[in-house]
């Protein structure tokens, strides 16, 4: 029986004799299987041996001898050296040290195994089994992708081929028209210069007949007659070829017709031009002050106010949905909700520790519960389903990346270490700790995370893993940065608003960043943006919404072009 392993399912005798019932306890100290009846009867052979339940047996230490002292079993752990040995190496050369029994230390390493690979076979194996999955389906993808161009590349070969086909044959036509038009000439030329051989040949015919029988004045005329000044040749304009070439063939040329890759939107036909951003129209809402804007395609949007209620609207300010009311965080200016790719709408609540998804008519479900930790700025990845939360626990700020299930996947500067979840660590360019806050998330077209820190007063960019990247503090030093909502476009620039409020003055303005954090230029500048503006997001037709603390209307402006191209 001993010889059966512990995870299979056998039932467990009892080793003491002439006993056979299953065996509920354990004897660490003799390493006894023991029945409910034989338990006090143990006990009482043998006064002070542990017994404990049976899954919480200990394992009897295997032997080994020592190489120093072959008769000895190593069976003392040195606590200062760490290092395992028999009791004779140990009085030898570890006498001052503190020891601990051997067996006690490898059964503790045991069960720290046991976790581990519980833990490899409960997470890490089906984590990573999803994520060949989905290598796996983007390799189709791929396959699928590149077959298209394939397509699409052959038709536009074929395209050429025709044009091609279709230039030769008008090229032809003009050449048979040259050909007809030099040939026509030619022929009459060669009549004409026909018709003078057989006059000069019958003017000769009659000279020679006539020059030696003829009257000295009549001779004179017949001199005249031939004489060559006197002669009337015929035109003799030589018909020229036109002289036809053709072009060195500009390889170029034809690999532009079958380019493979994205179209430079820095050419001729640009998207994004500043001086060009002009505001659409005006969507009023039923919010009384606006502190957070998600796009919820087609023409749709959540917005939240001071008082933690979520309402939905369309483009044209009429009510779709209304009445969820979220517990204000302490400082309630954040990004606290999201729409995910499906288009269900996700939230944070910060009084019970939790995020929520909505479905159906109103149909609230608990998806996150983060424990001790205060969740705040959410996002929704249209990438990958991703999400990606912003959480606070005694001014300590962490985000933490989830699958669409809520299965955390990341932590980002987690104060305290968890061997279950993958933490990093990070720091800024100054060494600095990374988040003093965060309040607005959200992440690029490559994978970058970006998060609107307002206590520290900057943007600050991760890689998708979490890595430092940049941080942005505004571009001017006059005017101070206090960022608040912050969004990507389809060109992987980052927009983010400023807004700054003090008893003497106070301005907003919306800046716009390329993909690495660099400045590029005001979107809307103070004197035209909404005042106190704190909400940001980009709609489906890569419109920016503005909503802020001053007014209830939600301001959409238009700053890309061409994008029906």
């Amino acid at each position: 029986m001993d010889q059966v392993p512990d995870t299979a399912q056998h039932f467990i005798e009892c080793d003491t004799e002439s006993c056979r019932d299953f065996s509920a306890f354990y004897c660490n100290t003799c390493y006894q299987k023991i029945c409910c009846q034989c338990e006090q009867f143990h006990l009482d052979q043998n006064n002070g041996h542990d017994i404990v339940h049976y899954h919480e047996k200990k394992r009897k230490l295997p032997l080994e001898k020592c190489m120093i002292h072959p008769t000895n079993d190593i069976n003392v752990h040195c606590d200062v050296c760490q290092d395992p040995l028999c009791y004779m190496c140990f009085a030898q050369h570890h006498s001052d040290h503190d020891f601990s029994d051997l067996e006690s230390i490898y059964n503790d390493i045991l069960q720290q195994c046991q976790k581990e690979v519980t833990h490899i076979w409960e997470r890490e194996i089906p984590r990573a089994r999803d994520y060949a999955a989905l290598l796996e389906k983007k390799k189709e993808n791929v396959k699928k992708e590149i077959a298209k161009f394939r397509v699409s590349m052959k038709e536009r070969a074929d395209e050429l081929k025709s044009a091609i086909d279709s230039t030769l044959i008008d090229k032809n036509k003009e050449l048979t028209e040259i050909e007809n038009s030099m040939i026509s000439d030619t022929v009459e030329q060669l009549k004409e210069t026909k018709e003078y051989i057989n006059y000069l040949e019958k003017l000769i015919t009659d000279c020679e007949s006539k020059m030696f029988s003829i009257k000295p004045t009549e001779l004179m005329d017949l001199h005249k007659d031939i004489s060559l000044a006197t002669l009337k040749r015929p035109s003799e304009t030589e018909p020229k070829l036109q002289l036809f070439t053709l072009c060195t063939l500009n390889k170029e040329e034809i690999v532009k017709q079958l380019e493979i890759g994205k179209k430079d939107v820095d050419s001729s036909e640009k998207l994004f031009d500043p001086s060009s951003v002009k505001k659409i129209h005006e969507v009023p809402t039923a919010a009384y002050r606006i502190y957070h804007l998600s796009p919820s395609p087609p023409d749709k949007f959540w917005v939240i106010d001071g008082f933690g209620n979520l309402t939905q609207s369309d483009m044209k300010g009429k009510i779709l949905s209304r009445g969820i009311s979220t517990s204000l965080w302490y400082m309630y200016i954040i990004g606290n909700h999201t729409v995910t790719r499906e288009g269900k709408l996700l939230y944070t609540d910060y009084g019970k520790n939790s995020v929520y998804r909505v479905t159906g008519e109103k149909t609230i479900n608990k998806l996150i519960d983060t424990w001790t930790w205060g969740p705040g700025a959410i996002y929704s990845s249209p990438i990958n389903g991703h999400l990606l939360v912003g959480m606070e626990l005694n001014s300590d700020w962490k985000i933490t990346r989830y699958n669409s299930e809520g299965r955390k996947l990341l932590e980002i500067q987690h104060v305290q270490e968890d061997k279950k979840v993958q933490t990093l660590y990070q720091r800024d360019d100054k060494r600095q700790t990374l988040y003093q806050s965060v309040y607005f998330i959200t992440e690029n077209m490559n994978g970058d995370i970006c998060v609107s820190d307002f206590k520290a007063k900057k943007v600050v960019g991760v890689t998708r893993s979490g890595h430092f990247k940049f941080s942005y503090s505004g571009h001017d030093p006059q005017f101070e940065f206090c960022p608040y909502g912050v969004c990507t476009d389809v060109l992987g620039h980052i927009l983010v608003c400023s807004s700054y409020y003090r008893l003497d003055k106070s301005y907003s303005s919306v800046h716009l960043l390329d993909s690495n954090g660099e400045f590029i230029t005001l979107l809307l500048e103070p004197e035209n943006c909404p005042l106190l503006s704190c909400a940001l997001c980009i709609d489906d037709k890569h419109n920016f919404l503005v909503g802020g603390r001053d007014s209830s209307s939600v301001y959409v402006y238009k700053y890309l072009q061409n994008m029906e191209k």
